[in-house]
């Protein structure tokens, strides 16, 4: 990941963190304000690379957004009944979440076959273990290897 996607994931993941700590306290308010946040990263990410918006994966962008909300929201749920510890997990998965959306959006773009499918296990995973969400990058390196071998080679013309 360049520095300045790197930046720009990071900064993104602090407005969420932020966000999802305060609103904790309401169930599912979090999440209606970090989906919004997550398009606008997506968006500003998908230009800093160059590429035009229509060429980002968006169903896939989507799947993760909305099942990562829906993962949080369940995890809001059973975490958010202890204090405490219903502010911070709120705030670790949404960073969680952000930093998943990033690698997978970064790696999508930079390559020329089309993106790996995501399902929700894989998002489930990501905010469960959130702290080999971001050491992760020996998974995404092999994800991004694997879609340039799955591309067709050009043909001599």
């Amino acid at each position: 990941m360049e520095p300045t996607i790197r930046r720009m994931t990071n900064k993104y993941s602090a407005i969420a963190a932020v966000i999802s700590f305060v609103t904790q306290p309401i169930p599912g308010a979090d999440e209606l304000i970090v989906v919004p946040i997550h398009y606008s990263f997506s968006v500003s990410l998908t230009r800093r690379r160059g590429v035009p918006l229509r060429r980002a994966p968006w169903l896939q962008v989507s799947k993760i957004i909305w099942g990562g909300a829906g993962v949080r929201l369940f995890a809001n749920f059973t975490l958010g009944l202890v204090p405490v510890a219903g502010l911070f997990s709120n705030a670790v998965t949404a960073v969680a979440l952000t930093e998943f959306l990033g690698r997978y959006l970064d790696a999508a773009l930079s390559s020329e076959a089309p993106p790996p499918a995501v399902s929700i296990r894989a998002i489930r995973d990501a905010l469960r273990n959130p702290r080999q969400a971001r050491s992760a990058q020996r998974l995404w390196s092999r994800i991004r290897r694997a879609v340039r071998e799955s591309a067709p080679a050009p043909t001599p013309g």
